[in-house]
């Protein structure tokens, strides 16, 4: 057997340990290529869909991905390019709203404005029919005008706090101005809201001319008040005509004293008065003496114009604002006394009788004095629960028949005094 000596043996070990190495490093570095070449591929291709998404923030949506693999990178790629066409289409229809909105904004007839809700208060945004509504050639002049001017500052005021407060107005009516400083009624709808960045609201306003619907409701206004006016005139001329109608038919239409249904009317309330009171009620009847001889002989003009005569000297006497004359039928006159006992309506009576005589109306047809007299019956009563107007009217008027029986141009007072 033959030994190998130490020294070879090791040698051999060492060379064998050496090329190990040699191995292991050469695959190290094969993976780290290979590991480079990979990572560069994949870094390239996720470099290429970050450069389209930058194309994509620019406004750029023909921007795709060629999609060259099924693996994870290749999923995305076919994911971003589904999301660009999906973004083309949103964009597409965005801007078609956005072309629609524009267009329905600035043909509408209707004023539209943004504007600041801030003090400063300037307009950023504003269509055709806004300046045309405020007398402005042009939306350029408007906006450099910087805000609406109101006619009314206070009312201002209100409708920018009420956005402030609630966020909203609608129709709210308000006067503005126009550029040549004449007024215009507007209905203002508007909305309150802030910016991106929530430093400063916005407010978006729709306005509505309706200066020619306010003339003409204050155009009606003034209808209805000259015809409120016309009718209270109307009405008060209805008033006093009525009151004229009601005293003439209070009144006798000869004599212009009051007639019978005035002194029946009177003499009910004249009654339950006295009765609630326990007050003395006096009646004096009185007619003119052989009237109907007079008329006969002097015709009829004569004789009414004898009992106008006679009614004037009654009016003169019984003049209290208590008392009542009236014409009580035909040549007949009564005269109510309200609280008036018998020696003061006796004394009445008395200053007819020689007031009537006074007037030296001719009357050939009386014998004894040649001219018109008349004669009184005179009754005086406390109303009771027992007695009635009539039975007063019956007393004065039984006193009258025994002044006619007793030779006329006298007064008789009846015997039932109280």
């Amino acid at each position: 057997m033959v030994e190998q000596p130490l020294n070879e043996a090791l040698e051999y070990v060492n060379h064998v340990k050496r090329t190990g190495i040699v191995m292991s490093m050469l695959a190290a570095l094969v993976a780290s290529l290979l590991s480079i070449i990979i990572a560069g591929m994949m870094t390239k291709r996720i470099t290429n869909i970050a450069a389209i998404t930058d194309h994509l923030a620019t406004g750029n949506m023909n921007a795709s991905l060629k999609v060259t693999s099924n693996d994870e990178i290749g999923q995305l790629a076919l994911a971003f390019n589904k999301m660009v066409v999906q973004l083309k289409a949103s964009r597409t229809e965005l801007r078609d709203s956005e072309e629609k909105y524009r267009s329905l904004v600035e043909n509408s007839n209707v004023g539209v404005y943004r504007k600041t809700g801030n003090d400063n208060s300037f307009i950023e945004y504003a269509n055709p029919a806004l300046a045309k509504m405020f007398g402005f050639p042009s939306v350029e002049e408007l906006l450099q005008a910087s805000a609406i001017q109101f006619s009314d500052q206070e009312s201002f005021k209100l409708l920018i706090e009420e956005i402030d407060q609630q966020g909203a107005v609608k129709e709210r009516e308000i006067r503005l101005k126009k550029k040549d400083g004449t007024s215009v009624w507007c209905s203002v709808t508007s909305i309150k809201h802030f910016d991106e960045k929530r430093q400063v609201f916005l407010i978006d306003s729709v306005v509505k001319d309706i200066t020619e619907r306010k003339i003409a409701e204050e155009a009606l206004r003034q209808v209805h008040a000259d015809l409120e006016i016309k009718v209270n005139e109307r009405t008060q001329e209805l008033r006093v005509l009525n009151e004229k109608l009601y005293r003439l038919s209070l009144e006798d239409g000869l004599t212009g004293i009051a007639n019978r249904r005035c002194f029946d009317e009177f003499l009910q309330r004249e009654w339950q008065r006295a009765r609630r009171e326990q007050l003395p009620l006096a009646l004096i009847m009185l007619d003119v003496d052989l009237f109907k001889h007079y008329n006969d002989t002097y015709g009829h003009v004569s004789g009414d114009e004898c009992l106008k005569r006679v009614a004037g000297v009654i009016k003169e006497v019984a003049k209290r604002a208590t008392d009542l004359a009236a014409r009580y039928g035909g040549e007949e006159f009564a005269i109510v006394l309200p609280n008036t006992d018998q020696a003061n309506a006796v004394k009445l009576g008395n200053e007819i009788l020689v007031g009537v005589r006074e007037l030296g109306i001719r009357n050939a047809t009386a014998v004894s004095s040649q001219i018109v007299t008349i004669s009184l019956g005179i009754a005086v009563i406390i109303p009771s629960d027992i007695t009635t107007p009539e039975s007063l009217i019956i007393a004065a008027d039984q006193a009258l028949y025994q002044a006619k029986n007793a030779g006329r141009n006298q007064l008789q007072v009846a015997s039932t005094n109280t």
